[in-house]
């Protein structure tokens, strides 16, 4: 057996005699005794120690261990629960067996009784951490693919999250809309030690000023009117795991303090109420604004951009990851290709205009378009007819106009590497060998250009000036 304890037991029961023969009985299967002598002690000790097995007495001074038991199941309902149980209490043993105990051990202990009620209970144990644990790897692999990319931004974000999940700091996410902030998120929650626990989202702008406060920290009844209940808010709710604070950004000032002091306190109290709660929570935030330059006029305060900025990750636009939107089509026409049809097929002309336009609504707008052409389109091709006026180069503002107009309709049967050789060529001639025109009429980086002119160059082509 390992020489560390590989379990924390939970021993509730009002008899130090009984507490200490269990806790040395623990001994022998590679657990700690964690002792309570109470309800309230035992609940203090299961919400600041992680615990694996709870045995429990029957009558305890403040309460009983049924209830004891069903408060625990609430919170934690994987952890087996043993019962200690006196004479003439069999039927409530097996009522507690209905109603979610693990097992129960009469009195008085046996410890042939204990050891076996206990080996079950490890084996019960031991298999929901590892379903769990293998539940928090297909959950990440999952939540990875959804942040579709090869490009070095997407693989340099990835990285990131993957070194930043572990650690628990707190994450500010920027970028435009429809890049992705929230997969961020979904990915960082989902690698962290965190999954399988709560991830609480919260879109700063979706909701009214005056249920702000509300909705981030609860209320108490009657704290104002229409108030009629109690109701626990997203800090409360994701205690134990991720709160998303989408839009940051958007906050109003007078709640960037009581959400600054929170952070600060791990602590807070509901809206009308005077109990101080405490939580547990990883913070993620994200934003489509400028947060230092808000900081600077006044709009936002600079302790809580500094709390909230441990770690940053910037998502690039569409637009400057231009290399990424073949794999996103294929994403998305898998996502919304319905069961027993085949995969419609975007042709390369249509795919040269797609990756060409410069996507002000970023995935987001992508996203949407796959899904109304697997809608809207009748055969197996998508062709560049089928695509709106502003990217097939039939309305203005086109990324693709001047390509479109350069090949003259001659696309069919060439590679799209081909394809957007010829486009970036033609485009330079056009351009009059202006490469930082050229870039901006082909909708790329003046970097991005130069590093395909030197591989055209090395392919022998030639390059017009």
């Amino acid at each position: 057996m390992p020489d560390t304890p590989q379990w924390t037991v939970l021993v509730v029961d009002d008899h130090e005699s009984t507490r200490e023969t269990i806790a040395e009985t623990m001994r022998g299967y590679d657990a700690v005794a964690e002792k309570a002598s109470s309800v309230q002690q035992a609940l203090a000790i299961f919400s600041e120690t992680p615990i694996d097995i709870v045995i429990t007495d029957l009558r305890l001074p403040d309460g009983d261990g049924l209830g004891l038991m069903e408060e625990i199941l609430r919170r934690a309902p994987q952890v087996p629960v043993i019962l200690i149980t006196g004479h003439g209490s069999e039927d409530i043993a097996v009522d507690a067996i209905r109603r979610g105990a693990h097992d129960y051990i009469p009195k008085p202990i046996g410890l042939n009784r204990l050891r076996a009620v206990m080996e079950g209970a490890v084996r019960t144990r031991k298999l929901h951490l590892e379903n769990l644990a293998l539940h928090k790897q297909i959950d990440a692999r999952r939540a990875f693919s959804r942040i579709v990319g090869n490009s070095p931004a997407i693989t340099a974000i990835k990285d990131i999250i993957r070194q930043v999940a572990p650690t628990g700091a707190t994450v500010l996410v920027t970028g435009e809309n429809g890049t992705g902030k929230e997969l961020v998120a979904d990915a960082i929650h989902a690698s962290s030690d965190r999954a399988g626990r709560p991830l609480i989202k919260i879109g700063v702008p979706a909701l009214p000023r005056d249920l702000l406060e509300s909705e981030l920290f609860g209320h108490e009844k009657g704290a104002f009117t229409g108030a009629l209940q109690s109701r626990k808010g997203r800090f409360e709710l994701a205690h134990g795991g991720t709160l998303f604070l989408d839009e940051i950004g958007d906050m109003p000032v007078e709640l960037q303090t009581k959400l600054l002091r929170a952070l600060e306190m791990r602590s807070f109290e509901r809206v009308g109420g005077t109990e101080t709660i405490a939580v547990d929570i990883r913070l993620v935030c994200a934003t489509n604004r400028d947060l230092e330059a808000m900081v600077k006029a006044g709009t936002f305060r600079e302790d809580l951009y500094y709390r909230i900025n441990v770690l940053r990750i910037d998502l690039p636009p569409l637009r400057e990851r231009r290399d990424d939107i073949p794999l996103l089509v294929d994403h998305f026409m898998d996502e919304f290709t319905p069961a027993g049809r085949d995969r419609r097929h975007v042709n390369d002309e249509a795919m040269l205009a797609m990756t060409a336009y410069d996507w002000p609504g970023n995935v987001r707008e992508l996203r949407n378009l796959v899904e109304r052409l697997n809608i809207t389109v009748a055969g197996d091709s998508i062709e560049l007819k089928h695509l709106p006026a502003q990217m097939s180069g039939a309305g203005p503002a086109s990324a693709a106009g001047p390509v479109g107009a350069a090949f003259d309709g001659q696309l069919a049967g060439r590679s799209l590497d081909e394809i957007e050789r010829a486009a970036v060529l033609s485009t330079i001639k056009a351009q009059g060998g202006n490469k930082t025109q050229s870039a901006k009429v082909l909708g790329i980086g003046l970097k991005t250009l130069y590093r395909k002119l030197d591989a055209y160059r090395e392919q022998g082509f030639e390059i017009p000036e």
